[in-house]
């Protein structure tokens, strides 16, 4: 359990959205991080990349392992919407893609009660999951 100062047991409602976990190295503390701002009965809703992106990276690249816990460095996500002359000077990070069991058991190990775990269409291809909702409670 951890022990957050200024904001424990602050918050009704932690919303994450957009692709975040990846950049976390370490998924069990930052979901007991997101645990430990919650009020008693309060709700935590991840809205992010489904880990069937792995998959399409080892389809495409042949060169990933689904279930690899390798960090790897790379372009923010943001990056692709600059011109290549402005994309170099953009600073790397690192990141890591997990499965979407190290996902669930992060939260459910955290002390969350899972309510809810949806997978959405990817935007370019409807057939293939690209994106994930989890809505958990402390109670």
């Amino acid at each position: 359990m951890y022990r957050i100062r200024k904001y424990g047991k602050y918050f009704d409602v932690v919303f994450m959205e957009g692709g975040v976990l990846h950049y976390f190295h370490d998924l069990d503390e930052f979901v007991g991080i997101m645990y430990a701002l919650l009020k008693d009965g309060g709700k935590m809703i991840c809205s992010d990349f489904h880990p069937f992106s792995k998959i399409k990276d080892i389809l495409n690249l042949e060169t990933m392992d689904y279930f690899s816990t390798e960090v790897f460095e790379g372009e923010m996500a943001q990056a692709r919407f600059y011109e290549e002359e402005i994309r170099k000077q953009m600073p790397k990070c690192s990141y890591r893609k997990y499965t979407i069991s190290e996902i669930i058991n992060a939260v459910i190990g955290s002390g969350f009660t899972l309510k809810k775990f949806d997978e959405h269409p990817a935007w370019t291809n409807e057939k293939l999951p690209g994106e994930f909702t989890i809505v958990a409670n402390k109670e």
